[in-house]
């Protein structure tokens, strides 16, 4: 896909296998990734650097987990992006995005590519 051409897109995620496997994914599609291993680490990206197309955010991390990240960007100490989740979690913990925007894990590769598409056209 041309489309994702130049689009950034900020994965954070704590597993390396994971992060590594959906990165190559974003890659084979054209979108450039930023990686972060937790919440800190994105904050850090988003204060350096302009804004991504999108965020695929996992919400079970150390350090900073997804629901403290997302909670920081609804306060406004972050710039607002478009934002998916990805998660093991379930319904019931809550999630910090409309659930249409999560996905469960083990990932799908088709519906998790579709979704960032989306994500990055709206």
């Amino acid at each position: 896909m041309n489309a994702a051409k130049a689009q950034t897109v900020l994965l954070v995620e704590d597993d390396d296998d994971t992060r590594g496997a959906l990165a190559e994914l974003l890659e084979e599609r054209g979108y450039r990734v930023a990686p972060a291993r937790n919440g800190e680490e994105a904050q850090s990206y988003l204060r350096a650097n302009p804004p991504p197309s999108c965020i695929v955010l996992d919400l079970w991390m150390p350090h900073m987990d997804g629901w403290a990240f997302a909670a920081e960007m609804k306060e406004g100490r972050l710039p607002e992006v478009p934002m998916m989740v990805i998660t093991a979690a379930e319904s019931y913990w809550g999630y910090p995005v409309n659930p249409r925007h999560v996905l469960r894990k083990p990932l799908d590769g088709g519906k998790f590519l579709g979704m960032v598409d989306a994500l990055v056209s709206a």
